[in-house]
């Protein structure tokens, strides 16, 4: 399931939460106020299997692509730095 960061507008409530793709069009409501809640725009970041995924740039991407660790990525497949 999906990973998102909601908002609540009367309390300023804040929470990340796990949605169904189904339920994703589903009003959500405050867990302390039950007021509305709204989908914000999350950070730069992921989350996948509990592991968080950040940055690292086209080589880090490549290197999870192929499963392999950065520092064993074929010459042929490294960005130009």
């Amino acid at each position: 399931m999906p990973l998102y960061d909601y908002a609540c507008q009367p309390c300023a409530w804040r929470e990340e939460r796990h949605v169904k793709l189904a339920d994703f069009d589903q009003p959500q409501t405050c867990p302390r106020c039950n007021g509305p809640m709204v989908r914000r725009v999350s950070a730069v970041y992921g989350r996948m299997a509990g592991r968080v995924l950040q940055g690292g740039g086209p080589d880090r991407f490549t290197a999870d692509m192929m499963g392999c660790r950065v520092d064993e990525l074929p010459t042929g497949l490294r960005a130009d730095k």
